[in-house]
């Protein structure tokens, strides 16, 4: 007897050319930004040390296209 049903998901692929972000003021700036979402402190700076900054890696995308499908919904 053949399995029925499915799963159901959402799926993104992008393509682009990454650059990566060395100057410690852009690298906050960035951080900012993602910290202020995920931590629904829409208004908050943050702070980052020094140190803290140059151990940190921030690559930025820019995406030449982006192509989606979903299944099961």
């Amino acid at each position: 007897m053949p399995v029925t049903g499915g799963i159901k998901y959402y799926s993104v692929i992008g393509f682009g050319k990454t650059h990566f972000i060395e100057d410690n003021g852009e690298k906050e700036d960035t951080l900012n930004i993602i910290m202020q979402k995920y931590s629904n402190k829409p208004n908050e700076t943050f702070e980052y040390s020094k140190s803290t900054l140059d151990k940190t890696t921030v690559i930025k995308v820019e995406v030449e296209s982006l192509t989606g499908k979903k299944s099961g919904y």
